[in-house]
């Protein structure tokens, strides 16, 4: 089930620094100091060798777990192909995590170093710290390595990274993709975008998500460019787009809404914009206002961490509005209903995705077997999203079937923040829901019964804040006497949405 022409992610690069030395592969532009750094297929080429020159020196081998906890930048780029040109596995994390959430995933992933833009010696002793607004930290401390890299080809079912994603359990997942699960996406998406060398793709989305890694390798992989931001601005995302020359784009329904929102956004027609992706969904109201707006061709799309990103999406000139499109090429699926049945035209279901670990969908979870033999059963994946699917093949996102809040392209566990407001010593029971919100998708509301009902609800927010990073943190907090529950004494979450809406 292998479709890439690419040996392994290395061999892109490789490539093309040979065939388009000297074209543009990379730009970056720090928003908040309008600093811009470009780099070529050879000048990124060469310093993915000296990176992984320097990792070498570390005697940090193949198939080692390193964590890279550094923004958006060239410097994280580097390191990252530098680990697919040795075989070492790299772990990309939010920089913005807390020291005990960075603390969890460097242990649970067996890292061995870790790379970062402030001291991290309290989680280990190994580390490498760095500023990454710029190369000329990285110039100097690559400046006595060689351009040339003589270490062993990387094979293609060898693990590539390991990203953190949150379920209904109470601590996130780390998902093992490989070389084969990368290239095989990337081929797809490519194919299916119609990408050309003449592309230049806008990631709006951190580096660090699945969906800013394949969205890179799609197009870096038929010799376009990647346009890279410190961060998302609705101000300047369209000012970006026609500084850069941008030809795609990709977008999660809360940056549509601000974008529409805006009233500084500084939009000229005369852009080249062909194509914007969307994950997550808008209402048909967003969509025909888009349309009047700005005029630029959106299609949504899906996909999830365990499937190294995008696994649908729709036509790009054959859109069906509020569906997620369909499933593509590649992959072969069912949707089970809840009575274990292959579900008919219109009715709910289970998607699944037939195929083989590591190939065509994530490894496993590291350290977690359980959740893996869970999640992956007879070679399908259980995506635990509910679907319908229409007789034209389109397929419609319904729920999630676990208890995790989808928010702004991040799945956010709320057992996880349940587990930190347990802790404050004025909380005796804590229950988290997440209610529709138009711009954010969803707002994260905490539900509290108190062993002290004089509590300052700032000071348990600041709690949150010192143990969870940002986006996970309740909006708001409501102190309640009691929770609805079952006659077993489970919490019937849905009865609180209910009181919300």
């Amino acid at each position: 089930m292998y479709s890439s022409r690419f040996y392994n992610i290395d061999q892109i690069i490789k490539d093309y620094s040979k065939q388009k030395s000297d074209t543009i592969c990379l730009i970056f532009e720090n928003l908040d100091t309008n600093f811009s750094e470009q780099l070529t297929y050879k000048e990124f080429d060469n310093y993915i060798s000296k990176a992984s020159n320097y990792l070498k020196s570390k005697n940090i081998s193949a198939k080692s777990k390193i964590l890279i906890s550094i923004p958006n930048s060239l410097v994280f780029l580097i390191f990252l192909f530098a680990c697919f040109r040795t075989g070492i596995v790299c772990v990309t994390v939010n920089p913005n995590l807390t020291d005990r959430e960075l603390a969890y995933q460097y242990k649970k992933s067996d890292s061995i170093f870790l790379i970062s833009i402030s001291d991290k010696s309290n989680i280990t002793s190994s580390n490498l710290v760095i500023n990454s607004d710029s190369l000329s930290d990285l110039n100097n401390l690559l400046s006595e390595q060689s351009t040339i890299y003589s270490g062993n080809l990387v094979d293609p079912d060898m693990e590539a990274t390991i990203l953190f994603t949150s379920g209904t359990t109470n601590l996130p997942k780390g998902v093992i993709s490989t070389n084969y699960s990368y290239l095989n996406k990337i081929n797809n998406v490519s194919k299916h975008l119609k990408m050309t060398d003449k592309d230049r793709h806008y990631l709006t989305l951190p580096i660090f998500h699945t969906n800013g890694q394949y969205s890179l390798l799609a197009v870096l992989s038929v010799g376009g460019s990647a346009v890279i931001t410190s961060r998302f601005s609705t101000s300047k995302y369209f000012e970006i787009a026609k500084k850069f020359d941008v030809t795609l784009s990709t977008l999660f329904a809360s940056t549509i809404r601000m974008l529409l929102l805006s009233k500084n956004t500084l939009f000229d027609k005369n852009n080249k914009l062909r194509l914007i992706m969307f994950a997550q969904s808008v209402s048909e109201a967003e969509l025909i206002q888009w349309d009047k707006k700005f005029g630029i061709n959106l299609i949504q799309i899906y996909g999830m961490s365990e499937t190294t990103g995008m696994i649908s999406a729709n036509p790009l000139n054959q859109s069906k509005n509020m569906s997620m499109g369909k499933i593509l090429p590649l992959y072969k699926y069912k949707i089970l209903n809840f009575d274990g049945q292959t579900s008919k035209a219109y009715e709910n279901g289970e998607l699944l995705i037939q195929g083989e670990s590591g190939i065509t969908f994530m490894k496993g979870y590291i350290n977690d077997n359980k959740s893996t033999n869970s999640t992956i059963v007879n070679n399908f994946l259980h995506t635990g999203d509910i679907v319908y699917e229409d007789d034209e093949g389109y397929i419609f996102f319904v729920d999630r079937i676990n208890d995790v809040i989808k928010r702004s392209g991040e799945n956010i566990s709320t057992i996880e923040i349940e587990n930190i407001i347990i802790n404050h010593p004025d909380v005796r029971d804590v229950s988290v829901v997440g209610i529709p919100d138009k711009i954010m998708d969803y707002k994260i509301i905490a539900y509290i019964i108190l062993n002290n009902t004089n509590i300052d609800l700032n000071n348990l927010k600041d709690f949150c804040k010192m143990n969870l990073v940002s986006y996970k943190v309740p909006e708001q907090f409501i102190i309640v006497d009691k929770f609805p529950t079952t006659p077993v004494g489970k919490i019937q979450k849905y009865k609180l949405k209910k009181e919300q809406q």
